[in-house]
Parts: structure tokens; sequence; C-alpha cells
């Protein structure tokens, strides 16, 4: 048994090292292009209608502040309703909301049993308490809406998976452009969800059994972990090695936009902080501007010795009007 806990511990370790490993290989990456597209939601008083501090004469010169509220309003309708793909297309947003919005569901409950750990670990135990007390109240709350998300979770996301198969092997412009990895991520996740509904159909202390296996990992109690095997049924042993291994793979893939899509807005297309003389964004262009240029395009005129400053000042060669 004890190397389930092994494999858990290692599981979480090699998503933590690889996630913040890629979270500042993107922050420290060069300066991006900006978009210039207007407006940006922390336009204070313009975005409103649309306008920008470009409006003001000497914009540069004026102080500016940055409306965090009106950013989220943008954000939360983004990631939790996926307002983007239904805006644009709203097929693939039939099966891709009840897949992502099960997920959520899931780490929603992840959260909750870290809490209930972190509960009994101070003393209020879910296992053990007097009948009629504010606890006992509390813990069948609790429970009870662990089990929903579950319930919940689940079904959403086998219904969002098996639609978004059928979508991307029926529709054309997606199938065109889908690769084996799209599947694969689908069915995946797919199995996820599935081994969860399987599970629970087949243990009613499903979330009992969750609590204890969370309490384990946390608090490493050896003397609890020698009484689970007997507890958990064998497809629960299934659906958490397949969660460990999708928290293992999921950073080697493109489905590390679930925090790369917080550079995508804030460091492209809402950046609109000034270049102005002696800021941090004007050093860090100017480093890019000397940077030395090794582009072996010979429009570009490179030869290995100039950087891009030379080449961006540089009249055009003959051969790059050709």
């Amino acid at each position: 048994m004890f190397w389930l806990f092994i494999f858990t511990y290692l599981s979480v370790l090699i998503f933590l090292a690889v996630v913040i490993y890629k979270f500042i290989k993107i922050a420290t990456a060069p300066v991006h292009l900006r978009w210039e597209l207007y407006p940006v939601p922390h336009e204070k008083g313009k975005a409103s209608y649309g306008g920008s501090i470009l409006e003001e004469v000497d914009w540069w010169t004026k102080k500016r502040e940055k409306d965090h509220l009106g950013e989220l309003k943008v954000m939360v309708p983004e990631i939790l309703l996926l307002k983007g793909v239904w805006e644009h297309n709203k097929e693939l947003w039939l099966g891709s909301f009840p897949f992502h919005f099960a997920l959520y569901l899931f780490i929603g409950n992840i959260a909750l049993l870290v809490i209930g750990t972190l509960l009994e670990i101070t003393g209020i135990s879910p296992f053990v308490f007097k009948a009629n007390s504010f606890w006992n109240s509390f813990w069948i709350i609790f429970r009870t809406v662990i089990d929903v998300l579950i319930w919940v979770g689940s079904i959403l996301g086998i219904l969002g998976s098996f639609r978004l198969l059928f979508t991307r092997i029926v529709n054309r412009n997606l199938s065109l452009y889908s690769t084996p990895s799209h599947y694969f991520n689908i069915i995946f996740i797919g199995a996820i969800y599935a081994t969860a509904l399987i599970w629970r159909l087949n243990d009613s202390d499903m979330v009992r059994n969750l609590m204890v296996y969370y309490f384990v990992i946390i608090t490493f109690s050896k003397e609890i972990a020698v009484d689970l095997p007997l507890q958990i049924p064998a497809i629960g042993f299934v659906h958490i090695i397949i969660s460990l291994l999708f928290i293992i793979y999921l950073p080697f893939t493109h489905m590390t936009h679930f925090f790369a899509k917080y550079f995508t807005y804030h460091s492209v297309r809402w950046e609109d902080t000034p270049n102005a003389p002696g800021s941090k964004i004007a050093e860090r262009v100017g480093a890019q501007l000397n940077q030395t240029v090794t582009w072996a395009a010979p429009h570009i005129g490179a030869d290995g010795n100039k950087n891009w400053i030379a080449i961006a000042s540089a009249a055009p060669s003959k051969e790059a009007k050709r």
C-alpha cells in the first residue's frame, strides 16, 4: 500500500517542479510584441465605452490607474464559462464546457478534501463527534457537498468527453487540425471521470475513503495507511492511479495553458505599459535590440555580428530589395 503514497508524493513533486520551471521560463522570456487592441479591460473609466489613455494629450506623462475589477469581469467568464469558445464556436462549446467545468468541480473537491484534513489535524474530526452537535451537522453537509460534486463532475465530464470526441471526429474543420494527442488527452481525462463514477456507484463510502486517503498523504499516518486497502475497492485504486498519471503527464503537454493564459492576457493582449526612457520595459527592449542576429534568411542581412539595432537602421541591401 505504501507504494501508492510514494507514487502520490512523486506525482505531485514532478507536477510542481515542471509547472514552476515553465512558469519561470515564460515569465522571464523576452518582451512579446503587443497586440495594441483596445479597449483594454483595466483601463479605468474608459474600457466601458471602448476608449483608452491614448485619447489623452501627452498620455505617457499621465498617472495610470488599473481597474483590476475590470480584468476579473473578463477573466472569470472566460475561465469558468469558456465565453470565448461560446462566442466563436458554439458547437465546440457544447462539449468543451462540461468537459472543463467537470474538471473545475474535481479541483474544488480536492480543495475541500484538503480543508477536511486540516480540520482533522486541528482536532475537529469528521469521524468522531457527538450527536446533534454543530460539527455533526457541519460534517454531514461537508460530505454531502463533496458527494454531489463527485456525481455532477463525473457525469458532466463523461458527457463532455463523448461530445468533444464526436465533434472533433465529425466536424471536418476540427478533424483536419486534430492531432492524436488531442484525442488521447480527451480519452485520458474521460477515464478519470468514468472511473470516479464507477467507484461512486460501487462504494457508498467513497467520500469517507477519499478523506482517509488525503489524511494519510498529508499527515504521513502509517497506522491508518495499513487499514486503507481494506476499504478502497479496486476501481478506487484504478481511479487514483489514473489521476496521478495525469498529474505527471499534464505539465509536459499544451494543457499548461491553464496557467500560460495568464501571460497571454497580461503580457500580450493587455500589456500597455509605456516604453518610457529609463523604465524597466525600456531596459528589457534595449537588451533585446542589442542581441546578435544569426538568422539565415538573406533579406535580414545578418552576419552573426550585427545586432537588431544595426540591422534595423541599415539601408536594405540589393539582395533584400529583390
